[in-house]
């Protein structure tokens, strides 16, 4: 009995352990801050093609969080939240999401997904905005500092 106690222990301070690392927190002690978390590359496919090109998959998540101790709560316009790509040394949007308040601790996300041609085509950079106000709003965000990601796909 000592024993599956010992482990049901061990087993939870681990499962602790690897959640808190996890945990992305602000920098300020009370108050909304909706943050751009870092955009996340998944798993994607490579097809080579009929010319033996290998056009290379790229599927990622991008999410905005609010890592704050208060709701944001932006008024009467919703929080924006915005993915990029970048085209031509130019960003361009391919998707966004409206979000009347963000609680703190929630997150809302997007998934995208395209290709390039490895070796001819420069893998694709994104950009994640979190277009949130930091005065004349119930819950202004009080860190705006974090509010922009920029990756590139490997």
């Amino acid at each position: 009995m000592k024993k599956v106690l010992f482990f049901a222990a061990l087993f939870c301070a681990v499962s602790t352990s690897s959640f808190a690392q996890n945990v992305i927190k602000s920098n300020v002690p009370a108050g909304a801050d909706p943050a751009a978390l870092p955009i996340e590359f998944l798993f994607a496919d490579a097809l080579v093609l009929p010319n033996g090109d290998v056009q290379m998959g790229v599927a990622l998540k991008a999410t905005a969080k609010n890592i704050g101790t208060l709701p944001y709560m932006p008024g009467g316009t919703p929080l924006k939240v915005q993915l990029y790509i970048k085209k031509n040394n130019a960003w361009v949007e391919v998707d966004s999401k409206s979000v009347n308040v963000l609680a703190p601790g929630v997150e809302t996300s997007m998934n995208y997904y395209t290709t390039y041609i490895k070796g001819k085509q420069k893998p694709p950079a994104f950009k994640l905005v979190v277009e949130s106000k930091n005065a004349g709003v119930v819950n202004p965000d009080v860190n705006m500092s974090n509010n922009t990601k920029e990756a590139q796909a490997q």
